[in-house]
């Protein structure tokens, strides 16, 4: 009769159960699963890239092999009278000098040790290799805050160039008028508006000295400038007159300007037009008053006496 040892074995409904040499115990054990393959190279690098595997097929773990002995005895379980064993017919044992035989005690090894399942350390980590790989340099950005944020970001304006330009003209227009006109305006009162001949020039000195007579007092000045008949017809027969009329003068205007405003020659006679403007500081009466501004447009007849043009009417507009 063939004796199964002990050990782990399968009993035919996917388990491993203990048998201890004669008969099945009620210790069951679950096969070990069969140990994973080690993920290759390529899947190591695929997971690290972020690219999915498909999942692998189970495979159905295969059946350890039924001993020979296990097997009988499922199948005396399921037919017990086929599968009964037969007896020997017992033979005649061999006289002895020790005396009768001892039957022969079966000698069992040890039973089948099981190491532990295989430990698998941790897949190996590999550094994903480029061919070539980026420049650091490179990888900087060009913009501070990318492409569309430098296309999207506000330019400044330059319009304040053109506005310092403009301020800048306008700047020197207005100290251009500020000193030429003046220039001009003195100009015009030196030499007469509209005087082209001496002789013109001539009489058109000859209101100005007239007029800066009156300012200063000057009596000789006076006199070089005027007919004889104009001082008569003005009661300017001495200079005392003439200086304490002058005197009066200065008290009752002030700030006065006389600017040739046209000349015209007619004949032996040259009539100038002046515009004379000041600021009076009495009334109607005499009394002195607020400053009150004015105009006076004078008209002057001058002769020639001698070598030069002297005045000898003078009327204004009332």
């Amino acid at each position: 009769m063939t004796t199964t040892p002990p050990g782990w074995y399968d009993d035919g409904h996917g388990a491993l159960r203990w048998w201890d040499g004669v008969q099945w115990t009620e210790h069951v054990a679950q096969p070990d699963p069969e140990p994973s393959a080690a993920p290759t190279e390529a899947e190591i690098v695929a997971a690290q890239l972020g690219f999915e595997q498909p999942a692998a097929e189970p495979v159905a773990p295969a059946a350890p092999a039924i001993d020979p002995g296990v097997a009988a005895y499922l199948a005396a379980q399921q037919n017990p009278v086929a599968a009964a064993p037969q007896q020997p017919v017992a033979e005649p044992a061999a006289t002895s000098p020790y005396g009768a035989a001892q039957p022969e005690t079966p000698q069992y090894g040890a039973a089948p040790q099981y190491g532990a399942a295989p430990q698998y350390g941790a897949a190996p980590q590999y550094a994903p290799q480029y061919s070539d790989a980026p420049d650091p340099a490179y990888a900087q950005a060009t913009y501070p805050g990318g492409a569309f944020t430098a296309a999207t970001e506000p330019r400044k304006s330059k319009l304040w160039i053109i506005w310092v330009v403009l301020g800048v003209v306008l700047l020197g227009i207005v100290i251009a008028v500020a000193v030429v006109v003046p220039l001009l305006i003195l100009n015009a009162s030196s030499n007469g508006s509209g005087a082209q001949s001496d002789d013109e020039k001539s009489a058109v000195a000859a209101v100005q000295s007239y007029d800066h007579a009156w300012k200063t007092g000057d009596c000789d000045e006076l006199l070089s400038v005027t007919t004889e008949e104009f001082r008569a017809a003005s009661q300017y027969v001495d200079c005392e007159t003439f200086q304490s009329d002058a005197a009066n003068f200065d008290d009752t205007f002030d700030d006065y300007k006389l600017a040739i405003t046209e000349v015209a020659s007619d004949d032996d006679a040259i009539e100038i037009t002046t515009n004379e403007t000041y600021t009076l500081l009495v009334d109607e009466n005499g009394e002195p008053a607020d400053p009150t501004a004015g105009a006076t447009v004078y008209h002057y007849t001058l002769v020639p006496e001698g070598a030069a043009w002297v005045i000898d009417d003078l009327y204004y507009d009332e």
